[in-house]
């Protein structure tokens, strides 16, 4: 048994530097990785404040835009509305021309009762 308990110190002894080594590796790969995504989210952040200027000097043109469509749209709803209106009134007006002429002849006949048609 002791030499069995030599043995495994001999290998534990020969790990430690290639476990060292490894050490030295791994915290040379994770600087590495921090170091990437420092840069990554310094990237993200001045996309992210590119994006907020860029919309910042549209968002004037895009409001613009969408008021000139509303407007447009008002503007032909109305004179939808106005057009149907028209008829409406013209419909009225042609409906009262013959209500008067009827009461004009009505009151005629009865000032001149031989005047009836």
């Amino acid at each position: 048994m002791a030499k069995r308990r030599e043995r495994t110190r001999k290998e534990l002894g020969s790990l430690i530097p290639e476990i060292k080594t490894e050490e030295h590796h791994l915290d040379d790969l994770l600087s590495g990785a921090r170091a990437e995504a420092e840069r990554i989210f310094q990237d993200a952040e001045a996309e992210a404040d590119s994006r907020v200027r860029a919309a910042r000097v549209a968002l004037p043109r895009i409001i613009a835009a969408e008021r000139e469509s509303r407007t447009a749209g008002m503007h032909r709803e109305a004179a939808a509305a106005a057009r149907a209106e028209e008829e409406r009134t013209r419909v009225q007006e042609t409906a009262a021309t013959a209500a008067i002429d009827d009461a004009v002849a009505y009151v005629v006949s009865l000032v001149w009762p031989e005047k009836r048609p």
